[in-house]
């Protein structure tokens, strides 16, 4: 029974990422939307390895200056996001369509609005299904006058309402639950390290796993989100991808690669923060508030990783006894290369 327990397990996490992989069910958007007086600017940026071929294909004919599909875009815009200050509705104006080059791994969309008031409450809609996946989440930074609000636009709640008169909060709950969501809603980062936990042996052999981890991320986080350090999305999501392909062809082939996993888990951490900061770096953060987004980011991201760790270890370990010892890491890794294998490609090929 409990082998047979440990095997619809193993199917049940095969199954889950690899929906992740094909389907793409969280895609991120990232969200900047700036107020000066009456003018309102909503920007969203997107990768592009995260959302429909065919939403890649319509954003980039766009910023390629295809007419038709540049209309196509703007219009769809205008439909998806609705924007009231003060109770009034703010007009929609320009679409600005930026990035599908040939070096670009993200799109951008920019929208003016023109708004019949400069205080209030300030509300955004958005619905950017059709275009970014039924299950897309949107982080956002919104800034006028009074500071920066971080929201969070997701299938709970596509509104966001704040009152923009009111002097900003310290924000530093909204950095660490951002960090809880960035990473628990990374498929990516949650492969490679479940491929790393696989085959780890005993309890310390966990802790340096993890630890080298945390110390290798957080160092290129901080790096990267104070603009120290700078590689495109088109390196580093690919990259990501190769760390969890690496990770499962050890497991599968190397003699023992237990005895080295905490330093593979150190070096291939330090290209995985270089993805953590992108997401602050789009928010565009300054001064104090970039340093509460810096560590309430990077402790949300630690609080994510312990839950997930919480909850896979102990499955892993259920799953690896008894008939289940040498099957479940397997099973686990072949899993892991599998979907690696399919977004090192996918990314290479729309970067």
């Amino acid at each position: 029974m409990k082998a047979r327990m440990a095997h619809v397990m193993a199917v049940w996490l095969v199954l889950a990422f690899g929906n992740a992989a094909s389907a793409h069910v969280t895609t991120t958007g990232l969200v900047r939307i700036e107020l000066t007086g009456d003018r309102l600017t909503y920007a969203l940026s997107v990768a592009l390895p995260e959302i429909p071929a065919s939403s890649v294909s319509l954003l980039n004919a766009a910023a390629n200056r295809d007419r038709s599909a540049a209309e196509t875009v703007a219009q769809a815009a205008r439909r998806s996001v609705v924007v009231e200050l003060g109770g009034i509705p703010c007009r929609a104006g320009r679409v600005r369509i930026g990035g599908g080059g040939a070096n670009e791994a993200r799109a951008t969309i920019e929208i003016d609005f023109s708004c019949g008031a400069e205080h209030g409450r300030l509300t955004v809609s958005e619905d950017w299904s059709g275009l970014l996946g039924e299950h897309y989440q949107n982080l956002g930074n919104i800034r006028g006058s009074s500071g920066e609000r971080q929201v969070v636009f997701d299938e709970s709640s596509r509104t966001a309402t704040v009152d923009i008169d009111r002097p900003v909060a310290t924000g530093w709950l909204d950095f660490v639950k951002l960090g809880v969501e960035h990473i628990l809603t990374g498929y990516d980062h949650l492969l490679f390290l479940l491929a790393l936990l696989a085959i780890a042996r005993g309890f310390w052999s966990v802790v340096k796993i993890v630890t080298a981890f945390t110390i290798a991320h957080s160092v290129t986080l901080t790096l990267a989100a104070l603009g120290l350090v700078k590689i495109p999305d088109r390196i580093v999501e690919p990259l990501i991808a190769a760390t969890i392909v690496w990770v499962a062809l050890e497991n599968l082939f190397a003699a023992t690669p237990d005895r080295r996993r905490w330093m593979w888990s150190f070096g291939f951490g330090l290209v995985h923060g270089l993805a953590f900061a992108s997401t602050l770096g789009e928010l565009d953060l300054k001064g104090s508030a970039l340093l509460r987004g810096l560590v309430g980011f990077n402790l949300g991201v630690e609080i994510g990783q312990l839950i997930f760790v919480a909850i896979a270890l102990p499955l892993l370990t259920l799953m690896s006894q008894g008939r289940g010892a040498q099957l479940t890491p397997r099973l686990a890794s072949l899993a892991a290369a599998a979907i690696g294998t399919y977004w090192f490609f996918e990314r290479v090929l729309v970067g």
